[in-house]
């Protein structure tokens, strides 16, 4: 028996200086074992592919850890034939670079998003989003360097890199903003070509699918072998009944018409997109404004008569939904922003809702035009007549590093970026030597507005030219069919 617990006692031993080692690792610094780093870099600017390497190169070469090559570094599989990151002789110089230096396609990112431990990206708030849509599930955390135009979202500067990256390895950089996302599900009108004639004939079964009834012991019998997305369909399906019967009673003077239209509506998931910023439905390229039905909870809210409609998140408030005339909202804020896209009325203002609310917007049968979604800018996808979104928060929010803390970065953000508020101090009555000095001064007293030399590295090695064709940038972003994702599965929790 002592010889057969032993192994026990020298298994629990181990285990408990593992965890001890670990938990040592996680207050004084990062956790060496999460070696594994994402460079993400602005397409379109050849002079960040430089930057690019110099990253790299410090990443992997740096010793850490005990290790001559702490890290892996994946960079953007276009930079393998580039001429100015040139792969080939980095490889010549040092074998390292060719194990320790690989190669990130959208489709890897898609795949396995917990392969990768950390999120560098070096640009604007562009490539922030655009991280935010190669991560559809889980997202590692960023830590983004400004090297865009505005910069909103990246508040360390390239300049510092070394700096701001050694302290979050030592474990001094431990400010975060826990960034909320909105999960947005497409749901197609399904049409049964068969369903007219069954309504004519009062043959359709007019059973009520609601949760209670998907999950108890009869119904459960019937679709014992229909699939968890089969169940999210027919719930759908009858929600949406629901909701058209109660703001169809209004408009439709028919109510055979009117029964036959609610009993023959059936709807089926299409694809699902986790954006950061909003969701835009607009009405395209038809010169008709869009008619929408707007849908809070179980209640119907109003119909939408105008451009289009923005539902942003906190981090989006900053964005397209300011310029629709939209509120400010802290990105801490747990908050939904309804924001109307120049409406055909005087009444109708933005509204900030709680995220807890499950929006739907439904494209009436009775709308002109079919209407035009995009997420965070990208994936355009049509609304037909009788297709609606549903929105609701995303179980996947998005991590950022904040140089002090969130609310200081977001307020030198909103005062140095958008100059929140900023305007000419008005002059005092009484006029007196030195008052010219200090007034300039007290001008930028709140403003700490980044220059140009401040947020651009001085490099020896790069002559950058005024004029730069689309030929000649050697990092071109990626193609519609390359970050084309596979078919829509739907999770069993929505």
């Amino acid at each position: 028996n002592v010889y057969q617990d032993f192994p026990n006692k020298q298994t629990n031993s181990f285990r408990r200086n593992k965890n001890q080692q670990m938990a040592v690792e996680q207050s004084n610094g990062w956790n060496s074992s999460k070696n594994t780093i994402l460079v993400i870099t602005k397409a379109r600017d050849n002079k960040l592919i430089l930057f690019t390497q110099q990253l790299a190169e410090w990443l992997i070469f740096t010793p850490r850890y005990g290790k001559a090559n702490p890290f892996t570094v994946y960079v953007d599989a276009h930079l393998k034939h580039s001429s100015l990151f040139d792969y080939q002789s980095l490889i010549q110089k040092n074998i390292a670079w060719e194990s320790n230096l690989l190669f990130w396609t959208p489709k890897l990112c898609y795949k396995q998003p917990e392969l990768f431990h950390l999120i560098i990206t070096l640009g604007g708030d562009g490539t922030i989003l655009f991280t935010s849509t190669l991560f559809q599930s889980h997202v590692p955390p960023i830590i983004p360097f400004h090297l865009g135009s505005l910069g909103f979202l990246a508040p360390f500067l390239f300049t510092s890199y070394r700096e701001d990256l050694e302290a979050l390895f030592d474990g001094r950089l431990q400010n975060t903003a826990n960034r909320m996302r909105l999960s947005c599900t497409v749901y197609r009108y399904k049409h049964d070509p068969y369903c007219v004639t069954k309504a004519k004939r009062g043959a359709q079964d007019n059973t009520v699918w609601t949760h209670q009834s998907i999950t108890s012991d009869d119904k459960m019998n019937q679709t014992s072998e229909s699939s968890n997305l089969h169940k999210w369909e027919l719930m759908e399906t009858t929600w949406m009944r629901k909701a058209f019967k109660q703001s169809a009673k209004k408009y439709v003077k028919d109510e055979g018409l009117l029964d036959e239209k609610i009993t023959c509506y059936s709807t089926v998931p299409a694809q699902t997109f986790h954006v950061l910023n909003e969701i835009i439905v607009d009405r395209g390229p038809s010169s008709n404004m869009s008619m929408l039905e707007l849908f809070g909870d179980e209640r119907h809210l109003t119909t939408v008569q105008a451009d289009g409609l923005c539902i942003a998140t906190a981090t989006g408030s900053t964005a397209y939904s300011l310029s629709a005339g939209g509120t400010l909202a802290h990105p801490d804020m747990q908050c939904t922003l309804v924001t109307p896209i120049c409406p055909h009325t005087l009444s109708f203002r933005p509204m900030l809702l709680p995220s807890s609310i499950s929006i739907r917007i439904f494209v009436p049968f009775g709308s002109r035009h079919v209407s035009y979604c995009r997420f965070d800018g990208r994936n355009r996808i049509e609304l037909k007549q009788g297709d609606h979104i549903k929105i609701t928060v995303s179980p996947y929010p998005v991590k950022t590093y904040s140089s002090c803390d969130t609310s200081n970065d977001w307020f030198s953000s909103v005062q140095s970026c958008l100059l929140w508020n900023n305007r000419q101090r008005q002059k005092s009555f009484v006029v007196v030597e030195g008052d010219q000095m200090k007034q300039k001064k007290a001008e930028n007293m709140f403003a700490c507005i980044r220059t140009e030399e401040d947020n651009v590295p001085n490099t020896n090695n790069y002559d950058e030219e005024d004029n730069q064709q689309e030929q000649q940038y050697e990092l071109n972003p990626w193609s519609d069919e390359e970050l084309s994702r596979d078919e829509f599965k739907l999770e069993s929790k929505i």
